[in-house]
C-alpha cells in the first residue's frame, strides 16, 4: 500500500466516521438533557399529586 492509498482511506473512512461520533454525542447530549427536565417536570408532579391527596384526606378543599 502506498501513501496515497492510506490518505485516500483516512480521508475517505475517517471524515465520516468522526462526524458520525460527533453527530451521535450531540444527539445523546441533546437527549439526556431533555430526559433530565423530564424527569424533574415528573418529579413536581408526583409532589403535587401527594400534596393533594393530603389535603383531600384531611378534608380541606
Amino acid at each position: 500500500m502506498q501513501t496515497t492509498d492510506i490518505i485516500s482511506l483516512v480521508t475517505n473512512i475517517g471524515f465520516p466516521v468522526t462526524l458520525c461520533f460527533i453527530l451521535i454525542r450531540y444527539v445523546l447530549q441533546t437527549i439526556g438533557d431533555k430526559l433530565d427536565r423530564l424527569d424533574h417536570s415528573l418529579s413536581q408532579l408526583v409532589q403535587v399529586i401527594q400534596s393533594n391527596q393530603n389535603k383531600s384526606k384531611r378534608g380541606q378543599p
